[in-house]
């Protein structure tokens, strides 16, 4: 029977319950994937406004390098003409300054991107949530009002 749909009128109010449930751990788990990726966006944001403040540096100039968001070590400006990006899983790539620029606008439109769809699913599914409530709540007031 896997696969196949079943309409929720069939489901009895304890059935509609799981179901709600399930539909409840689906939304907040989506919710919470969602708000990961815009801490990801920001964090792709945030690293091409660093690579587009190197442009107007020189070498040899002093800097302060981000080893986390709240630790910082002094160093001084290598090279102006190519940054290195960590592209996932530990994996690097190097790019000129522009190609730095591009490749971090195209990570936050990607990830504002699959954020705007996930929203659109936790859309859905809040909507059936409501609907799966509704029947619930019509079914256990109606065996209220047979008994």
């Amino acid at each position: 029977m896997a696969g196949e749909s079943v309409g929720l009128d069939s489901l009895g109010p304890q059935e509609l319950a799981e179901v709600g449930k399930q539909l409840e751990g689906e939304i907040n788990g989506f919710i919470q994937n969602a708000l990961t990726l815009q801490q990801t966006a920001g964090k792709f944001a945030a690293a091409g406004q660093s690579v587009e403040y190197l442009q107007g540096q020189k070498k040899g100039q002093p800097l302060l390098l981000p080893l986390t968001e709240s630790l910082y070590v002094s160093g001084t400006l290598e090279s102006v003409e190519s940054v290195l990006l960590e592209i996932g899983t530990g994996y690097f790539v190097e790019r000129d300054l522009e190609g730095g620029i591009d490749y971090c606008r195209r990570k936050v439109l990607l990830v504002r991107d699959k954020t705007e769809q996930l929203s659109q699913l936790i859309k859905s599914r809040q909507t059936a949530l409501a609907q799966v409530n509704a029947l619930l709540e019509q079914k256990v007031g109606g065996q209220a009002g047979q008994a």
